[in-house]
């Protein structure tokens, strides 16, 4: 019996090149390497279509493979498409057109601190409002794309320096190697709230080593947050910005309320993805407008 699940074509194809050196390179290598690659692709258009149906599963079908270069042809396909869109041609082309241009933007933006792949998001919704005859649908969490896109950065980084180039009908991006280590945040949750903003958050605990273990006065309660916004925490790290007792950071933040089945809250994040200024208290008045 094939247990196979059936996938849907849908338009937006890529191409993946990777220049490897004949007669030098090890196979299993290059393969495995590819292989990463591919799944961290797919893993970035599942969260592009997030907003729309989080039982999507975006895959990637091999057309053709070439030589001298590897380059590998993948047409997007999508399971578990819901019933309302399956006989909708115009979706589907919108979809594919979706994450063709959603992958081309926001690799763009694979080395950008937060701040500017904030803005990268912000340029899609205009897209995501463009759905034919649906609503509603919104870009993804900027905490849950930076996480996509360190995934391609590892995926990236098992190639080792054989220039890698995405393909798409919009142009040619080049995935640079980086050496990154992000957390890996595995949540089964019924529902998820994300609320974005500016406003103080009084440092009561900083981490001068990562960016995870960041405490805050938020509300009166000691909060944990990620600081996102790498080049400043980087300033941080260095000693270029300081932080006393009493300090405050103005910054924007985006936090995710996840609830479970009974709608009861059961976790909150809270990340930072863009740090304006250091506050000293008597300096703490009103937000600039």
């Amino acid at each position: 019996m094939d247990r196979t699940l059936k996938t849907e074509s849908i338009e937006g194809e890529i191409a993946l090149v990777i220049d490897y050196v004949a007669g030098e390179s090890e196979a299993l290598s290059v393969l495995a390497g590819a292989m990463k690659l591919i799944e961290s692709l797919d893993k970035l258009d599942h969260c592009l279509l997030s907003s729309i149906d989080t039982t999507l599963e975006p895959v990637s079908i091999l057309n053709d493979v070439q030589h001298s270069s590897l380059k590998i042809l993948l047409a997007r396909a999508l399971r578990k498409i819901p019933d309302d869109a399956i006989g909708n041609l115009e979706w589907k082309k919108w979809v594919g057109s979706l994450l063709v241009k959603g992958k081309y933007s926001l690799l763009q933006n694979l080395e950008s601190d937060t701040p500017q792949l904030s803005h990268a998001v912000d340029d899609l919704k205009t897209y995501y409002q463009s759905s034919p005859g649906l609503i509603g649908y919104q870009p993804p969490k900027i905490a849950d794309v930076q996480e996509a896109l360190d995934g391609v950065s590892k995926a990236r980084s098992a190639l080792g320096h054989s220039p890698v180039t995405i393909q798409t009908e919009l142009g040619d991006v080049t995935i640079n190697r980086i050496y990154i280590d992000a957390p890996t945040i595995i949540t089964e949750v019924s529902e998820s709230r994300t609320n974005t903003g500016r406003e103080y958050l009084k440092v009561k605990s900083p981490d001068m080593l990562g960016q995870a273990q960041w405490i805050v006065m938020r509300s009166g309660r000691r909060v944990s947050v990620d600081i996102l916004h790498r080049t400043w925490l980087e300033s941080y790290q260095s000693g270029k910005v300081a932080i006393l007792p009493g300090d405050s950071l103005d910054c924007s933040f985006e936090e995710t309320i996840d609830y479970d089945f009974e709608h009861n809250e059961i976790g909150r994040k809270l990340s930072v993805i863009e740090v304006h200024a250091v506050i000293r208290p008597p300096q703490q008045t009103t937000l600039p407008l």
